[in-house]
């Protein structure tokens, strides 16, 4: 049965078939359809939807009403909405009432998911609503995080609104793309999904468009979902059905187990985030079910979940609310949920109810400071919620595979665990490869001894893994050579057998030994009789004190644990990598347990490859060998770093519990290349090769005449014995006890001394090599003399010496293979077999004994014996390169050959089958008669072979000799040039670039290769006699002799290269000091991994999400802070208010008397207040004065003269600003009298400041003489200042290069430095008035604070004009195209030509302050005082802003006819050379950081860019212009920038709609800095792409989009629409945004005026020349109507274009 059938057969959907009216729509029956969208095929449509008398009374119930059916929609959704991933869900449209079991088969079976291992039930509301930011995080990352780490399930209504898109949004941030992880299912009601209808199919593949319809009540799936569940009931557009449905499937849940080997079931949990009032009924469902179901509550999420979170904290101990607190709260249900009294009460009763299960709820507060993890809470909730024993909760968090949840809240002190419980946990942990666990487990004193038993191990073995388990079942067969049956169990013995295999070499296993197999067949005999309650324990590997012992009482077992090593191999034999690298670290002999883990994963990957099983497995095998490979190594290496002699003794340390290998041999069995080449291994080795000895230089000539000279022995240097107690002793040496004659004290020069010195020289391993070569040379001589001479019919002496040699050579052989290591003889012969050169040998001592049989005989068999000895003599020859290969330069080589020779098999093959196809095709055609004989297989080859090496035997080739030639002769010649071209030129050079390769292959290895091979050479001379062939033999009966002792003595050989400790103190020391090493080793590669830069980079992104939450709990506290100060200032401001109120009142009162005094005298200076008597409270205004105080002393007297309410910092910026003012007054009218020397009022004339009887704001203001005063005619002369001073013009005085100085915020505690400057400036007048008169305007602007129209509602009307003030005309050009130089620009309007200058009581008292910035001024006032200098940083300079103002002479012109300008101070600071630095032409420009700017002038933090010209230029243009160069450059610049920005305006306007471009020149200002006084230009920084399309000698760019088309075409129009007396060029910039043109002007429009215009950078006619003849007239140009000297073709095209 298909998966499609048993879905439809399973799973229904219902239909409604009778039409019940509504009781709220008569057309809508009570499902929610309209009647024509109801099926009527089992029932008649309704005559008349007015309902009967009988209908009236009928329900509508989905039992009666409803029709089920299969289902008509299941296959995959795939969400349109997600552009960045796939997202897609597989659904299914369910009947209300189907069951639940086939619901969790259709998830297991059909859709695959993973069996959960925990239930998430997500409730909440289902309206949309915002999440704090914090607590969503915590939501969206704890659950995520729960349900991956866990592998649960996350039931949600699945809707694309409420708690379920915020779930969606945490798998969209937190969750896997792969859907088996990511096992979130929406459980929703078919009838509320918006276009349900586009889902109806079966097992089909659906696009959805998650866009619901703002006016439809339905809803939208949620794209991040992975299946969906989609229950009907009948009904359309009614909520609320799959509720039911999805508590039946959480019960079924419950019921599966958590783990098939744990009988937990899957525990639930619900989390509740905000939700509405029926989610108080669903908590209380869940707490009050049985077993209990826990609640997890998110508090600050809402509603529903902080009226729980209130409660329960309320509740707690047992506690009840108190009457006023349950009334409040009563309200606050009522609020929260919008009910009545009675709904309210109803739910209270609810509430109180869940509360009877509060410790089935968790309440968790993301904003708590020492709050968990949010994954750790819900877990820790389930696990306390669900009342479950200790070994529950620990078979839960072992099948989440979380030991920190283990370890936090099970594991704890106190606990009672059930006997046996925690051994149960240790076995579950160990076959679901939960690592932490074990670790966990261990660490709480689990120990291997105790745990680890026969059973467990087998169980171990055969637990189900699939693949694994069939793999070591092959693994058994290949060693015991048989096929295992069907459900086969394996058992110790069997592994035992997996493990020698896999090894190979002499490894024996404990398993296999005889006293363990007596012992277990014991065990499995009592287990058989039932006695279940013995348990045996022993160790693996071999430990040999499992005896059996033979008393009164029967047979005993005595019992010896088993140890981490037996778990390791486990591990690697199941191939469970981590859990191997777990248990590498605890226990003894660490070093071993990596060689062995690198030698079984090896064999392993060889035995895949043998069986043609899958290559990743294969190599998989081989990776998990070189991790344990480089383990080993790492190991090595740490502990001959921390000690030498210590690191030499793990070495060759012998291991009971590995077959009594050391670690060595392991790895030399293993071919552990890299350990044995390592550092201390070939230190440990040279040791050995020396031995005794110490000499370092020309060993080998020492040590040969030594061998000659014997007494020169003595003349040798020999290590003491401390040097010696790291090496291990030589079998030799062990047997004949010369270790207890070296341990007694031997005095120099006693006889027993040079006995030693002897004995030490010939048994060590160079020596022996050196003496048996030289009587191998010997042999070799004799050998070679009997073959090369008559053989004799009795062997002559030279032969009986070789016959000897070779004899006694055949015995050592003999005595190598019946001491070697192996137990049995087929395996000794098997490990001895594995080595070439004893292969060589055996085959060189049986020819040579043939031979010596058949030289024996007569004739011919003394022939045939001679011939084989002939032969027999090339194998020995040949045993001279093993002898070479002890030499560290000829020994690479030699492994090169041998790699070669190995590796060269498949090429001669296929040689040889090139050869085979020519020499038979060859012999057939030339010797068609040939007879059968040896001879004819003999020509096949021959001269083919020969022909390899060159020999072509072209003489063959021309003719046959005088035999006639046979048939078909002339295919020969062919044949052979074809022979020859493939075997000579093809194979042949594959050949040579096969041995090429390998050469450069093996000569980066050879050296490693060599040190590995070395280790061979030092054991066979270690082990072999001292004395050579054939004196041999007298050691070989020494050894028999001292043999048949020690057996007589039960005293037993030692093997080689095994260093005996001591049996407690020495071994144990070298275990510490292993572990030590593992620990230092451990601690590297974590500190390593630590500071990998993806750690270090993932750390920086957690600390950063960290420091962005932090900050966003800061911002949002500052934010509640500030709020709730601004609050408490308000309230403190209208108390301080009416403080000062009050005290004001009381001096006012009580100083009336001096006070009117006051007024009289004041009324004798100016008896223009009458009316001064009304005075304003001290805080707000400051007394009136006349104009004969507008000096700065009586300013600054009449500005710290107030009442003690006054804050100071209100004293504070009223005598600044009162300072300023007055010296910005008296400045302006030194100023008329500088210009125009008639600018003192008339004697008489008085001016009042103040007018007007009232209390309120009163405005007097002084007009400031703007006009140029060496000019004038009669009608401009200006008329007296209206707060004009009566103080002498040489008292006060100002130049434009002070103009900044009087600013009170640069220099707020200088009041008096104007007047000094004032007079210092008129020092200097006649020395700079040519720069007075360039810039007269500007500083006149400066010194007088102008009221702009937009501040007339704030001035009083009494403080008007007069109409007969007179005024100044302004001098204007009268077209745009020729503006005027700035010695011509006039500087105020017609209508205004004086500014009004406000005073300090005006200014006050316009601006209104509210309480709370009183407070911060004041606070502001007694902290720091505003120093933009000292703070900011950076240059002071002064910027001339040029404002347009339009001219009202001539309003009909829309040109620029006259400029106002002002004068402002900012700070500037410049960049680095490396981003501020450019370079122009004529211009030096830098790039400028605005750190503070007045009013808006500047904008601070802008970059800008400062233009100065360059030196050259200045002193080359001062013959133009002899005063201040750089300010007239300057000023021209800007005037050009400003000409060319009017006509971009202009064209702008008039150029065409579709033309989408709108090209901009930047503003352009004047600088003073005052470090230098130099004059430069400002203007903003430019940021992007910079493109200069032509320049100021006409060349341009070749176009290429519409914007730079338009741009090149604009030049072309202000040629053309200048009437061609101006052209601009020189346009550059970024994209629209444009700066720095140059204005062209023709020669007879500049020399007509005499002067320069427009800068430095005007060419004239040379310029508009090259325009004209370079520019090329496009499209825009064409639609603007210009025509060129280059545009007749361009237009002729468009027009061309335009007819087709």
């Amino acid at each position: 049965q298909t998966g499609k059938s048993w879905i439809e057969e399973s799973f229904f959907r219902r239909e409604c078939v009778k039409f019940i009216p509504s009781s709220w729509d008569q057309h809508r029956c009570c499902c929610g359809r309209l009647m024509g969208e109801h099926s009527w095929q089992e029932s008649c449509p309704p005559i008349s939807l007015c309902p009967s008398p009988e209908q009236g009374m009928e329900e509508w119930s989905m039992e009666a009403h409803t029709k089920a059916s299969s289902t008509n929609a299941y296959g995959i959704i795939d969400f349109q909405d997600t552009a960045t991933r796939v997202c897609r869900a597989k659904y299914v449209r369910v009947a209300v009432d189907s069951k639940p079991e086939a619901l969790l088969q259709l998830m297991l079976r059909e859709w695959q998911m993973e069996r959960p291992k925990l239930l998430l039930t997500v409730h909440g509301g289902s309206e949309n609503f915002i999440l704090p930011p914090k607590v969503n995080q915590a939501f969206s990352k704890g659950l995520i995080t729960a349900a991956i780490s866990t592998g649960a399930w996350i039931f949600t209504d699945g809707i694309n609104t409420g708690v379920s898109k915020y779930v969606g949004e945490a798998v969209k941030l937190f969750g896997g793309h792969d859907l088996r992880k990511r096992n979130t299912i929406g459980i929703t009601s078919w009838g509320m999904i918006d276009n349900n209808l586009d889902l109806i199919g079966r097992d089909v593949f659906r696009p959805y468009q998650p866009l619901g319809n703002p006016l439809s009540k339905r809803i939208c799936l949620n794209g991040f979902h992975s299946h969906f569940l989609l229950v009907d009931d009948g009904t359309l557009g009614k909520p609320g059905c799959q509720q039911g449905l999805r508590r039946k499937l959480e019960k079924q849940i419950q019921l599966l187990k958590i783990h098939p080997r744990l009988n937990q079931g899957v525990p639930v949990l619900c989390v509740v985030v905000e939700g509405s009032a029926a989610i108080v009924s669903t908590v209380l469902d869940y707490v009050s079910s049985a077993p209990p179901v826990p609640v997890f509550v998110f508090e600050g999420s809402g509603k529903a979940a902080d009226l729980f979170a209130f409660l329960h904290k309320q509740t707690a101990n047992d506690r009840q609310l108190d009457a006023d607190i349950e009334e409040d709260f009563l309200g606050r249900i009522g609020d929260v949920f919008g009910v009545e009294r009675t709904e309210a009460a109803h739910l209270y009763t609810l509430l109180q109810q869940c509360m009877d299960h509060r410790e089935s709820i968790t309440i968790f507060d993301s904003e708590a400071d020492e709050q968990m993890a949010t994954d750790a809470a819900i877990l820790t909730a389930v696990l306390k919620g669900t009342k479950a024993s200790p070994s529950e909760q620990l078979s839960m968090a072992l099948a989440w595979d979380r030991a920190d949840i283990a370890q936090k809240d099970i594991l704890v002190y106190g606990q009672h665990w059930q006997v046996g419980s925690l051994e149960q946990a240790m076995l579950d942990s160990l076959v679901m490869d939960r690592v932490s666990f074990v670790k966990l487990l261990i660490d709480n004193g689990m120990t291997m001894s105790r745990f680890l038993t026969v059973d467990r191990l087998e169980e171990l073995y055969n637990s189900p893994q699939g693949q694994t388990q069939r793999f070591l079942q092959h693994l058994v067969e290949d060693a015991k050579q048989t096929s295992l049956p069907t459900g086969y169990r394996l058992s110790l013995i069997d592994m035992g057998l997996a493990t020698e295999y896999l090894i190979g070499g002499a490894y024996r296993s404990t398993y296999t030994r005889k006293n363990f197999r007596a012992a277990y067949s014991c065990i499995q005999s009592k287990k058989s009789r039932s006695l279940q309650d013995l348990h045996f324990r022993t160790a693996q590997p071999y430990k040999s004190k499992v005896v059996l012992t033979h008393g009164l009482g029967g047979t005993t077992l005595l019992p010896c644990p088993f140890n981490s090593n037996d778990l390791f191999v486990w591990a690697v034999l199941q191939q469970r990598q981590q859990m191997a690298l777990f248990l590498w670290q605890h226990g003894e002999e660490a070093l071993a347990r990596a060689i062995v883990g690198c030698k079984l994963y090896r064999s392993m990957a060889f035995e895949v490859r043998q069986s043609n099983m899958d290559d990743n497995v294969a190599e998989r095998f081989q990776s998990y060998s070189l991790e344990f490979g480089q383990l080993a190594v790492d190991v090595l290496d740490c502990a001959f770093q921390q000690n030498e002699q210590m690191a030499m003794k793990l070495l060759t340390s012998e291991m009971e519990a590995w077959s009594h290998f050391t670690c060595l041999q392991l790895a030399v069995s293993s071919c552990h290349r890299p350990f044995v080449s390592h550092s201390c291994t070939q230190t440990l080795l040279t040791d050995l090769w020396t031995g005794p000895l110490n000499m370092r230089k020309n060993s080998f000539m020492k040590i040969i005449l030594s061998l000659l000279l014997p007494p020169a022995i003595l003349l040798l240097e020999f290590k003491s014995k401390a040097e010696m107690c790291h090496v291990p002793q030589s079998h030799e040496a062990m047997l004949f006890g010369l270790e207890s004659v070296k341990s007694l004290p031997i005095p120099e020069g006693s006889c027993l001394s040079w006995i030693t010195r002897l004995y030490d020289f010939y048994t060590a391993p160079v020596v022996k090599f050196w003496f048996h070569t030289m009587s191998y040379l010997i042999f070799l001589m004799l050998f070679s003399f009997v073959v090369l001479v008559k053989m004799e019919d009795q062997p002559s002496v030279q032969e009986w010496l070789v016959i000897l040699y070779i004899v006694s050579s055949a015995v050592e052989k003999t005595r190598e293979v019946l001491m070697s290591e192996p137990r049995k003889l087929r395996q000794k012969l098997k490990v001895w077999f594995s080595e070439y050169w004893n292969k060589s040998d055996f085959v060189a001592i049986l020819l040579f004994l043939v031979g010596l049989s058949m030289r024996c005989h007569a004739d011919p068999f003394r022939t045939a014996g001679r011939v084989a000895y002939c032969l027999d003599i090339i194998f020995w020859f040949i045993r001279v390169l093993d002898l070479l290969a002890v030499n560290q330069h000829a020994g690479p080589y030699l492994t090169m050959i041998t790699k070669m020779t190995s590796n060269m098999f498949f090429i001669v093959v296929m040689m040889a089958i090139v050869l085979l196809s020519f020499g038979v095709s060859r012999q057939a055609i030339l010797s068609p008669d040939h007879e059968p004989s040896w001879s004819l297989a003999r020509d096949i080859v021959f001269q083919p072979y020969w022909m390899i090496f060159g020999e072509v035997y072209a003489g063959e080739l021309e003719s046959c000799g005088d035999d006639p030639c046979p048939p078909a002769f002339f295919l020969s010649p062919l044949l052979q040039a074809v022979y020859m071209f493939v075997q000579y030129i093809i194979m042949v050079n594959i050949l040579i670039a096969f041995f090429n390769n390998i050469y450069f292959e093996m000569a980066s290895i050879s050296n490693k290769l060599w040190k590995y091979n070395r280790y061979r050479y030092i054991r066979t001379y270690q082990e072999r006699p001292w004395l050579p062939p054939p004196l041999i033999l007298l050691s070989h009966v020494a050894l028999a002799v001292r043999s048949i002792y020690r057996r007589f003595r039960d005293k037993f050989a030692v093997i080689f290269l095994k260093c005996i400790l001591a049996p407690q103190m020495d071994r144990k020391r070298l275990y510490e000091f292993e572990e030590k090493c593992v620990e230092l080793y451990l601690h590297k590669k974590n500190e390593d991994l630590h500071s990998t830069s993806i750690n270090r980079i993932r750390a920086t992104a957690e600390r950063a999400d960290e420091m962005c939450g932090m900050v966003g709990e800061v911002s949002e506290k500052v934010i509640l802070i500030q709020d709730s100060l601004s609050e408490l200032d308000g309230q403190l401001g209208q108390l301080q208010d009416l403080s000062v109120l009050a005290v004001d009142t009381l001096t006012l009162l009580s100083a009336s008397d001096s006070l009117q005094q006051e007024e009289a005298r004041l009324a004798q200076c100016r008896h223009v207040l009458p009316a001064s008597r009304h005075v304003l409270p001290h805080s707000w205004t400051l007394p009136h004065r006349g104009a004969e105080d507008c000096d700065v002393s009586n300013v600054r007297r009449l500005e710290i003269k107030a009442c003690k309410s006054t804050p100071p910092s209100l004293l504070k910026g009223s005598a600044v600003e009162g300072s300023r003012r007055a010296s910005q007054d008296c400045h302006a009218g030194v100023r008329e009298n500088r210009a125009g020397k008639k600018g003192l009022p008339e004697a008489g004339e008085e001016t009042n400041w103040f007018r007007g009887p009232g209390r309120g704001s009163h405005v007097s203001s002084s007009q400031c003489n703007l006009g140029d005063g060496r000019t004038k005619t009669p009608s401009e002369t200006p008329e007296s200042s209206r707060c004009g001073s009566p103080i002498s013009p040489k008292s006060f005085g100002t130049a434009h290069s002070k103009a900044w100085t009087h600013d009170p915020h640069l220099y707020p505690s200088q009041e008096e430095a104007s007047v000094k400057e004032g007079e210092e400036d008129a020092e200097r007048e006649e020395k700079e008035e040519e720069d007075v008169t360039n810039l007269e305007v500007f500083v006149a602007y400066s010194n007088c604070l102008t009221v702009s129209d937009s501040d007339n509602d704030d001035v009083s009307p009494d403080f008007s004009q007069d109409e007969s003030q007179p005024s100044f005309p302004s001098r204007h050009s009268s077209h745009w195209r020729k503006p005027p130089l700035p010695t011509r620009w006039a500087c105020l309007p017609r209508e205004r030509p004086y500014g009004y200058c406000r005073s300090l009581s005006s200014s006050m008292e316009n601006i209104a302050f509210s309480a709370m910035e009183r407070n911060n001024l004041m606070r502001l006032a007694h902290s720091i005082p505003f120093t933009p200098v000292s703070i900011l940083g950076g240059e002071e300079v002064s910027v001339y802003f040029l404002e347009e103002v339009c001219s009202k002479a001539e309003p009909e012109s829309s040109s620029v006819s006259s400029w106002s300008s002002r004068v402002q101070s900012a700070m500037l600071k410049p960049l680095s050379s490396e981003e501020g630095s450019l370079d122009g032409g004529l211009r030096q420009g830098s790039r400028m950081l605005c750190t503070w700017a007045q009013q808006d002038v500047l904008q601070p933090g802008q970059i800008y860019v400062v233009k100065a010209f360059k030196p050259e230029v200045i002193r080359a243009w001062q013959r133009y212009f002899h005063g201040s160069t750089a300010l007239q450059l300057c000023l021209r610049e800007i005037q050009q920038q400003r000409a060319a920005q009017k006509m971009m305006q202009v064209f702008n306007q008039i150029k065409p709609k579709d033309m989408h471009h709108s090209p901009r020149f930047l503003d352009v200002s004047l600088v003073l800095r005052h470090s230098n006084g130099q004059w430069l230009t400002i203007e903003r920084n430019l940021i992007g792409n910079f493109r200069k399309y032509n320049n100021n000698t006409g060349e341009e760019i070749a176009p290429c989009c519409s914007l730079e088309d338009m741009l090149l075409a604009f030049s072309h129009w202000t040629y053309e629409y200048s009437r061609r007396e101006m052209l601009v060029l020189d346009i550059q910039g970024v994209g629209e945004e444009l700066t720095d043109p140059t204005v062209i002007m023709a020669d007879d429009q500049s020399c007509s005026r005499g002067e320069v215009l427009f800068g430095p950078d005007n060419l004239g006619d040379a310029a508009i020349n090259g325009f004209l003849q370079k520019h090329s007239c496009n499209l825009c140009c064409h639609r603007l109507g210009l025509k060129g000297q280059k545009c007749h073709k361009f237009f002729k095209s468009v027009s061309s274009c335009k007819k087709k």
